[in-house]
């Protein structure tokens, strides 16, 4: 037996090579899964059910997954420039991709330990880098700006107070009393005003508690107004 294969890698360069950049890309799809999941989750006031809040950002990752395995990029991949394909250099495709969004998690969790990914081995998946040109990388981030445009908005209704959070400031904070009651120095605040806009939409939604709390707060009249 030569010494080559007596102390050579059982495993294949195409599962070795790329695996940290492949690793690194998808921490920046599970980051923009979390803050997606989490913006959508507070968008449809779900941020007091932590089960909720985890389903839907579950489902961010599965849909980060799927899209971007019909081309093999996602916006990580992108930036990180190195595209996800199976065992003929092709897209995984949708059974593939849908079929990672399950078992990437475990992977990326002991990449940095293991000389190569498992469960995308036993996916036939692994990464590759098509393209070393800096102009090629460039037109290959245009089709992920939708996904910086959902992270943006995604960035609002985390920035923006929940219904949730509107009445828990108007009803029980200082501040927030001092708000509907049009003090200077606190009714220009972004919360103030983002609480107060909420309120107002509520109102006019004909929700029973808004229009119970409409009277404690005089400031909201100015909203109903516009």
């Amino acid at each position: 037996m030569s010494e080559g294969a007596l102390f050579g890698s059982q495993f294949s360069p195409v599962h070795t090579e790329y695996r940290l950049r492949l690793w690194g890309a998808d921490l920046v799809d599970l980051a923009t899964a979390i803050l997606l999941g989490w913006g959508a989750a507070r968008a449809l006031d779900w941020e007091q059910s932590l089960l909720r809040v985890l389903v839907s950002m579950f489902c961010a990752w599965a849909i980060i997954s799927v899209v971007g395995g019909v081309r093999g990029w996602t916006l990580g991949r992108r930036l990180l420039d190195v595209r996800l394909v199976n065992a003929q250099s092709q897209p995984p495709g949708f059974p593939s991709a849908f079929a990672r969004a399950f078992v990437a998690l475990p992977d990326v969790l002991v990449t940095p330990l293991l000389p190569s990914r498992p469960l995308d081995r036993l996916l036939r998946l692994h990464g590759e880098r098509p393209s070393t040109v800096r102009k090629a990388w460039m037109r290959g981030l245009v089709p992920q700006l939708p996904w910086v445009a959902a992270l943006v908005l995604a960035g609002w209704f985390i920035a923006t107070p929940t219904r949730h959070e509107a009445f828990q400031f108007l009803g029980r904070k200082l501040t927030g009393w001092k708000c509907c009651h049009g003090y200077k120095q606190h009714v220009g605040s972004w919360t103030c005003q983002r609480s107060l806009s909420r309120l107002a939409r509520e109102v006019q939604n004909q929700d029973a508690e808004a229009l119970t709390f409409q009277p404690e707060c005089p400031e909201v009249a100015e909203h109903l107004k516009r």
